[in-house]
């Protein structure tokens, strides 16, 4: 998945190291399991953007997603981003799918529960 942000272009990669930075989010935190904390941020961010749509989640996703890059752009940045799309609904919509695609995600995931309004969104970020 390509973005621009702030002039600069950045390829998106939602493997491991992905999944390693939003389980140690910081605003999601840990569960107890079986006598064990478990990271559940991957789990929590991906269900919370699909779940709400609410555009903040998206924040700890691309930043996540752009952790194998040379430079990561800054949390404002990345809202101002966010706050330039014209179409909202479609930017989400275009994370959601490139999500779904993601192997690793499959089963960490209800990938049946996620109500995607605009298949063609993913369109928008192909590079």
């Amino acid at each position: 998945m390509k973005l621009t942000i702030n002039g600069k272009d950045y390829t998106a990669y939602f493997g491991l190291d992905f999944i390693e930075a939003l389980d140690s989010n910081e605003m999601v935190g840990t569960v107890s399991y079986n006598g064990m904390d478990v990271a559940v941020g991957t789990t929590m961010v991906i269900g919370l953007l699909a779940d709400t749509r609410n555009p903040k989640y998206l924040v700890p996703i691309i930043k996540a997603a752009l952790n194998t890059e040379d430079s990561i752009p800054t949390d404002v940045e990345i809202k101002k981003w966010i706050e330039s799309q014209e179409n909202l609904k479609n930017t989400v919509d275009a994370f959601l799918l490139n999500l779904q695609k993601v192997n690793l995600l499959q089963e960490m995931v209800n990938w049946k529960s996620v109500k995607i309004q605009n298949k063609e969104a993913l369109k928008m970020f192909l590079g």
